[in-house]
């Protein structure tokens, strides 16, 4: 997801909760319902990057380009995130910074030239809306299943979001999608470092 970092550009922050569905068809209702607006469907191609003695991942970091294809236009884009540790609790509040690069097909490129390498990527499939100052993002992962994040400017306004969606019955996820791709890809050497559709 996206962080929010116009909320405090000394210290942008990702600010968001993981939970997990089994469809999404009730919450576009709800969002629907609550006249919420659609950013449209998108498909992600997320690649981690890390030293070769895995000097990030030790200090609880990660190194992401994340590549979007908007799928109603065909629009793309592509995002450079570094994100820092996590505090302890259901939603996660951490550091983290996004930089656009254009042109998409040289962000990993640049990465590489820099001396980091490719530990891991998986596809997604997302869609976008915005309730109020919260982004809700309807995802869809290989292997892992349906989830919904919520992420705000505040914890106050993901609370209020989540209560208002109806959500609070769902579990929270507090594994992030890179750890999941890690331990998935260490069991299962066959899928070569990626995690895509179809594997």
């Amino acid at each position: 997801m996206q962080a929010d970092n116009s909320t405090n550009a000394a210290n942008p922050r990702e600010i968001e909760i993981k939970l997990r569905c089994d469809s999404h068809g009730f919450i576009i209702e709800r969002l629907r319902a609550l006249k919420a607006t659609d950013l449209g469907p998108m498909r992600e191609l997320n690649e981690f990057f890390d030293t070769a003695d895995h000097s990030l991942r030790a200090r609880r970091m990660a190194l992401r380009v994340r590549r979007i294809e908007h799928t109603t236009d065909g629009r793309r884009e592509c995002l450079i995130t570094v994100k820092g540790s996590t505090e302890p609790g259901d939603i996660q509040n951490r550091p983290s910074i996004d930089l656009s690069a254009t042109p998409p097909e040289l962000a990993s490129m640049l990465l590489m030239r820099l001396g980091y390498q490719r530990t891991a990527a998986f596809e997604k499939l997302r869609h976008s809306w915005m309730l109020g100052t919260v982004r809700v993002e309807l995802d869809t992962v290989p292997i892992f299943g349906l989830f919904i994040e919520l992420e705000g400017p505040a914890e106050d306004a993901i609370i209020a979001a989540r209560t208002t969606l109806g959500l609070n019955g769902l579990t929270v996820e507090r594994t992030s999608y890179h750890a999941m791709l890690l331990d998935y890809l260490a069991k299962t050497p066959e899928a070569k470092g990626i995690l895509r559709f179809g594997n």
